[in-house]
């Protein structure tokens, strides 16, 4: 009996050692055109990935003329959602890059890849929109339209990485 119980937590932690649930993430906006020179640096909003939606963003205080654009995060096991309230609408101004940090504090290389899915997205990002550095995974949504009916779906590879 004991046996299959540590079999059975063993195997609970491997499941979630390979895909975001359970992983302390921080989460904010970014925008630069130089990146030693950023123009906007957003709060970092801390969380533990749930089945509930992790962020709802709102206006943070105005940097350099940039505040944030009010949006809702959802990080799932393989994905991350972003889409925007009922409120908002317009386009994402455009330096090199305007948009999403997640950090999911973590020592060891967490993401095999990264990549949008265009079949649940309502618009598409830009080929180099999405990349990873580590543990962190950035989305440029430079230029980008929005409003109440937009979906972003980022698909994410999570590597085999012990939750910390």
């Amino acid at each position: 009996m004991i046996c299959l119980a540590l079999s059975l937590i063993f195997a609970a932690q491997s499941v979630a050692a390979g895909g975001l649930m359970e992983r302390t993430v921080t989460f904010g906006a970014l925008a630069y055109d130089d990146v030693a020179a950023p123009i906007f640096v957003g709060e970092r909003h801390p969380a533990v990935v749930t089945n509930g939606i992790e962020y709802g963003l709102g206006p943070e205080g105005v940097q350099n003329g940039w505040d944030i654009v009010p949006a809702i995060i959802d990080i799932r096991d393989q994905q991350i959602i972003v889409t925007y309230p009922d409120t908002v609408a317009g386009t994402f101004p455009t330096p090199e890059f305007n948009g999403y940090v997640l950090d999911f504090l973590t020592d060891c290389v967490l993401f095999n890849g990264a990549g949008q899915d265009l079949e649940n997205s309502t618009v598409v990002l830009a080929d180099d929109a999405i990349f990873v550095e580590g543990s962190k995974l950035y989305v440029n949504m430079s230029g980008l339209e929005f409003g109440p009916q937009t979906f972003i779906v980022v698909n994410v590879d999570v590597a085999d990485c012990p939750l910390s």
